[in-house]
C-alpha cells in the first residue's frame, strides 16, 4: 500500500485512461504489472472491476486482458476463500468492514452454495467480498475451486469480449444492452425470489439418483 501510495497509484484508480498510462509506464513489464493488479484487487485493492479491464483492454486487447486477468484473479479468489477458512470472521471482518459482513451474512445464511455459484456467474455482484463469505460458508474448497475458475472465466471474457463487441455508441448496441441488463435483473430477482425452493428441489432430485 505504502508503494502505491507513493507512486501516485490511488490517483488513478477510478479513472480507466489514467490507469492505463500508469500500467503502460512499466514498458515491458506491463502484463506482469496488470496481472499483480489484478491479484490485488480481489483481496486489498479498491479498483473497480470495469477500470482495470477497459484499461486491459486498450493495452493488450481482449484475449491477452482475459489470460492475465484470469492468472491474477483466481489464484487472489482462492487465498480470498482461505483467508476466510483458515482465519474465520475477524479476519474477514477486519478486510470487508461490519456492515458487509453483516449483509452478507443474512443474504446467504442457510443458501451457501446454489446462491453463492449464482452470484459468481451473475454480474453486479461484489465478486471479490463474496470469496471471503464463500470462506466462512460450508462450501468446500474442491467445490469452490471448479466453481470460481469456470465463473470467472465466463464473467471475464464475457466483459473482456462484449465491451468490443457490442458498442455504447449504435442504437443497436445500446438496445442489447439494455435487453442484457434487463435479463439478468430478471434472474437475479426470480434466483432471490425461489432460492429455497430451487434448493428443495435439487435435494430431491438428488435423492431419487441415489
Amino acid at each position: 500500500i505504502f508503494i502505491f501510495q507513493k507512486s501516485g497509484f490511488f490517483e488513478v484508480v477510478n479513472n480507466s485512461e489514467k490507469l492505463q498510462a500508469y500500467i503502460e509506464s512499466s514498458g515491458a513489464f506491463m502484463p506482469i504489472i496488470y496481472i499483480v493488479l489484478q491479484f490485488l484487487q480481489v483481496v486489498l485493492l479498491p479498483i473497480p472491476s470495469i477500470v482495470s479491464t477497459l484499461a486491459g483492454l486498450a493495452l493488450f486487447g481482449p484475449f491477452k486482458t482475459m489470460i492475465f486477468s484470469l492468472i491474477g484473479m483466481i489464484p487472489a479468489s482462492l487465498l480470498a476463500f482461505l483467508i476466510g477458512k483458515k482465519l474465520g470472521v475477524k479476519a474477514v471482518l477486519w478486510i470487508v468492514g461490519k456492515e458487509a459482513l453483516r449483509k452478507w451474512k443474512k443474504k446467504l445464511k442457510g443458501r451457501d452454495n446454489l446462491f453463492l455459484t449464482a452470484m459468481f456467474l451473475l454480474p453486479f455482484f461484489p465478486d471479490d467480498i463474496l470469496c471471503f463469505f464463500a470462506g466462512l460458508s460450508t462450501m468446500r474448497f474442491s467445490y469452490f475451486l471448479f466453481m470460481i475458475v469456470i465463473a470467472r472465466t465466463i464473467a471475464v471474457g464475457t466483459t473482456c469480449y462484449s465491451v468490443n463487441l457490442i458498442p455504447f455508441t449504435t442504437w443497436w448496441g445500446i438496445l442489447i444492452w439494455v435487453v442484457l441488463i434487463s435479463s439478468i435483473v430478471l434472474c437475479i430477482f426470480f434466483l432471490y425470489r425461489n432460492v429455497d425452493k430451487i434448493q428443495v428441489w435439487i435435494k430431491r432430485k438428488g435423492k431419487k439418483q441415489r
